[in-house]
């Protein structure tokens, strides 16, 4: 693998119809509040419209916020904003804020909201991690993405709105990603702790190249403090299913030979926060996340491959958890930075607990 500072290095070559993204979830270990930072570079395609840009993106969830739960502010900066620093070292700047090994600060400010962070993370190991089959990155994919940091441990200030909040031993993780045509379908789930496993780990995908056309890869990395699964790896890979029945919810299952797992995550729909994505070619995709979801996970087990599956009695409850969902038409309800937009549209309605979650 890769080091991490070498999977977080620059790719952009002044090319046209190309995008790249840095992106951090910071997850607060109480559940209640998560963070979610993205740095961009955007140049549309030879003959589709718009400029190049460099772009500040921010979002802030807070569920016990009964009046605003989420608040997201994104700067349009001109691509000429963006510095890639020292060739051959990583440490990118856009305009004032800064992504570096182990910090990352910036602001960001629209239509009345404000996010700005100044934070220090760090991380187990100095290596990016792979939670997709061996192999992947060799394939001709219009989207790459290298997992840079996973199992990191920010702390720092976060301000929203003026409020300051203290972030201590706050889990997350920190991805790159880079393509000349965006994922048309896909949906991510993050749970960095379980409650009654500290040391389990789960990130759930599905995802589809094209709505229209193409396989539908789901790889499930999960670990426990009992074992390691590769349901992300052939021939696990095989056995993986992955749905969302309606807004805010994610149901998917896994199994080898002699173990299976079961899933459900969701979130409360107006914790969701939308965003118009453009793809270089001038379509958007548009994305729903939320960083304050829930997990539940139930394991079972059998002697041998012919048996029943029976409950082994393990259960897992995530403590924080991420989820988003991608795709070409917008999920009812939730609101949406458009792709020209700054900042969130208000909530209007006070935060309710959605029905059967």
């Amino acid at each position: 693998m890769p080091t991490s500072e070498q999977a977080n290095l620059p790719r952009w070559k002044k090319q046209a119809g190309f995008f790249e993204i840095w992106f951090l979830c910071v997850l607060d270990p109480g559940g209640e509040r998560a963070w979610w930072l993205r740095y961009t570079l955007f140049t549309p395609a030879p003959g589709a419209p718009g400029e190049p840009r460099a772009t500040l993106w921010a979002a802030a969830f807070d569920c016990g916020s009964p009046d605003e739960p989420a608040v997201a502010v994104k700067a349009i900066h001109p691509i000429s904003a963006f510095d890639a620093g020292t060739p051959g070292r990583f440490g990118i700047r856009i305009g004032d804020a800064e992504l570096a090994p182990g910090k990352c600060h910036g602001s960001v400010a629209s239509g009345g909201h404000s996010i700005a962070w100044d934070l220090r993370y760090t991380p187990e190991s100095g290596e990016a991690v792979r939670r997709t089959p061996r192999g992947v990155g060799m394939l001709p994919l219009v989207t790459h993405v290298n997992h840079a940091h996973d199992d990191i441990t920010f702390s720092g200030t976060v301000t929203v709105d003026g409020k300051q909040f203290e972030v201590r031993g706050a889990p997350g993780m920190q991805k790159h990603l880079w393509g000349h045509r965006r994922i048309e379908e896909l949906t991510w789930l993050y749970c960095p702790i379980f409650r009654e496993d500290p040391d389990a780990r789960l990130e759930a995908l599905t995802v589809r190249q094209r709505r229209d056309r193409g396989p539908r890869l789901t790889p499930i990395y999960l670990r426990t403090s009992k074992e390691q699964h590769a349901f992300h790896e052939v021939p696990g890979l095989l056995f993986t299913k992955m749905e969302a029945p309606r807004p805010g919810e994610l149901l998917f299952q896994a199994a080898s030979a002699t173990v299976s797992v079961k899933g459900r995550a969701w979130c409360d729909p107006r914790t969701l926060v939308g965003y118009a994505y453009r793809d270089p070619e001038g379509w958007d995709v548009h994305v729903a996340q939320s960083d304050v979801a829930n997990c539940e996970l139930e394991f079972f087990t059998r002697s041998h491959p012919y048996a029943d599956w029976k409950p082994d009695g393990r259960k897992l409850t995530s403590a924080v958890g991420a989820l988003e969902f991608h795709g070409h038409e917008r999920i009812d309800g939730v609101r949406y930075i458009e792709w020209d937009g700054t900042v969130l549209p208000d909530l209007a309605v006070p935060l309710k607990a959605a029905e059967g979650t």
